[in-house]
């Protein structure tokens, strides 16, 4: 008798196909968290808001307005297919009508008061302070922007359908006042054009250390210097950009976002994929041997696709297959390198919310918004890769153990584990057992050259294995 024991677990590696290259990443992880080498059911999500936006909610911002008194006024504000929404005075509150959806937003403190900004392309730019009944168009814009940063104490706009190539900023200190300055110019406001001669749109724009990156459907650009004197543009190095602007997160001195390929990463006047590309069945159409995968990146991504650092984790919520809208969100922990997969959510959008950023809210695809980490867990799946431990040779699974705690409401079987073998399966069931840590045993007999473990978890049940997964064989 012999054990063969994967001490912890990580996020999913489809590098190596099905067979085993580390055993201890999954061949596919939905729902699950891997945390410190445990592997446990994701946190679930509760209502935010529970009242639903109608009209295609498309995207959502956290806006934060100071009272003279320095009293923190929290607004969560939402785009639709024609207007923008805020929940105040528990109902959703028209902003802003306009012709067209897909809105950006910037908050601005402007003296003693903070003001948020926004538009569509196609609209006037507005402004709005936290106080007044609807918004107003924003005094001084010189185009119909809808992609907006701020840097160097100047706001940056671009996106103007009319202008799609040309890079709006303001003077310093003043949102109100884009004109330039004959006598001193470094505080005067211009414009930047930054045509891409293959066809390639500006899809976003973000501030990282002391540049500026506009992300472009073909390639990516940086804007360095401080003062409209020595601006000066350089297309980076790479020659990648994406088509998915609001996949667009900031981690430190680094930029990233979803490309067809992988992840893409901005480090300084770097643009290249992440190195780190574990899931080649969704960003690698070569993979999939099927036609049409259901499990690839779908070709629509740029319209839906949303992206969002928060806890120092990337999360992207992503279509699959054919599908218009988002089906699946994909998070990535800095600094472990490891991925799992979210499902259910339909996610649309992401913001972070409260004093110190400390809440993710999600916006769903039916229209309420929604905040990750609390409720009730989504049915988690964990599936390892083909383990022919260390030898071809026919071989028998005597049992499988895993060592940790449940919980679930119902006293039904709540975990299903399924052991695989090139010449049949077992299925197992395990029930929640009272609080603490628990040795989970089932014992059975099953021969083979390979195997391969799946680990299920209905909805709701909460799971925390901490000493790894176990395995008798003879």
């Amino acid at each position: 008798m012999s054990r063969y024991v994967i001490p912890y677990f990580e996020g999913m590696d489809e590098q190596l196909g099905a067979l085993a290259g580390n055993a201890a990443a999954a061949r596919m992880a939905r729902n699950v968290a891997t945390d410190h080498g445990r592997l446990a059911s994701a946190p679930g999500m509760e209502p935010y808001i529970e009242t639903p936006v109608t009209g295609g909610a498309s995207s959502i911002y956290v806006f934060c307005e100071m009272g003279q008194d320095a009293e923190r006024t929290e607004y969560v504000v939402v785009g639709t297919q024609t207007d923008v929404r805020v929940w105040r005075d528990d109902e959703w509150q028209v902003l802003y009508t306009g012709t067209a959806g897909d809105w950006g937003f910037l908050s601005y403190k402007k003296e003693e008061d903070s003001i948020l900004i926004f538009g569509n392309g196609v609209d006037p730019v507005q402004c709005w302070d936290g106080q007044s009944e609807s918004a107003s168009p924003l005094a001084g814009a010189p185009a119909k922007g809808r992609y907006f940063a701020l840097h160097y104490e100047r706001v940056w706009m671009c996106g103007d359908k009319e202008n799609p190539d040309r890079l709006y900023y303001s003077r310093q200190l003043n949102p109100n006042d884009w004109t330039g300055d004959a006598v001193t110019p470094e505080t005067g406001g211009g414009f930047v054009d930054l045509p891409t001669f293959d066809g390639g749109v500006i899809t976003n724009l973000y501030s990282v250390g002391g540049d500026l990156c506009i992300l472009k459907s073909t390639t990516a650009l940086l804007l360095y210097g401080t003062s409209p004197e020595n601006y000066q543009v350089t297309e980076m190095t790479g020659a990648l950009g994406t088509i998915a602007g609001r996949t667009a997160a900031v981690y430190g001195q680094t930029g990233y976002f979803v490309t067809a390929h992988g992840i893409g990463v901005q480090n300084g006047a770097t643009i290249a994929l992440l190195d780190d590309r574990k899931l080649p069945r969704m960003f690698d159409a070569h993979y999939c041997e099927e036609q049409d995968c259901q499990e690839g990146l779908s070709p629509h991504f740029g319209q839906c696709a949303a992206g969002i650092c928060f806890h120092e984790r990337l999360w992207f919520a992503l279509p699959l297959g054919q599908e218009t809208a988002n089906s699946v969100v994909l998070e990535y922990d800095l600094n472990r390198e490891a991925y799992v997969l979210h499902d259910g959510a339909q996610a649309v959008g992401f913001a972070r919310s409260g004093q110190m950023r400390e809440r993710l809210l999600v916006l769903c695809g039916d229209g309420i918004v929604r905040v990750m980490g609390s409720g009730s867990p989504a049915p988690g799946k964990w599936t390892t890769p083909w383990m022919d431990f260390g030898s071809n040779k026919e071989k028998v699974m005597r049992s499988i153990a895993l060592f940790g705690r449940m919980e679930s409401a119902s006293r039904l079987p709540c975990v299903r584990v399924c052991v695989e073998s090139d010449r049949g399966m077992k299925v197992r069931y395990l029930e929640a057992r009272g609080q603490g840590d628990k040795l989970y045993k089932r014992r059975f007999r099953l021969g083979g050259r390979r195997f391969r473990v799946d680990i299920e978890a209905t909805a709701g049940t909460r799971f925390c294995f901490t000493g790894g997964l176990e395995m008798e064989t003879e």
